[in-house]
């Protein structure tokens, strides 16, 4: 029994074993996979702390060009970093 399968298909099964294999690679060798994080630890914590001394999240985003809602997501890697810095230290 002969099994067709398109050009189309065929192209996309060969890019998502590339894909896969680059993503094991970089695993392998520790290094990151996926997209990079928009804002960094420092970013995070002046957005908490402008937000923490009253300013609009809505303002803060737009002046670190970025949404609300990758605000309101970087806030929460905010968050739960400090939460287990604090576990740290007591343990």
């Amino acid at each position: 029994m002969l099994l067709f399968v398109c050009l189309t298909c065929m192209e996309r099964i060969y890019m998502l074993e590339r894909t896969a294999g680059a993503r094991a690679s970089k695993e392998a060798r520790g290094l990151l996979t996926g997209r990079p994080a928009k804002l960094n630890a420092t970013t995070r914590a002046g957005a908490a702390q402008q937000i923490k001394d009253g300013a609009i999240p809505e303002q803060v985003a737009a002046e670190l060009s970025v949404s609300r809602s990758t605000l309101y997501r970087e806030l929460r890697k905010h968050r739960e970093g400090a939460t287990a810095e604090l576990v740290g230290q007591e343990g």
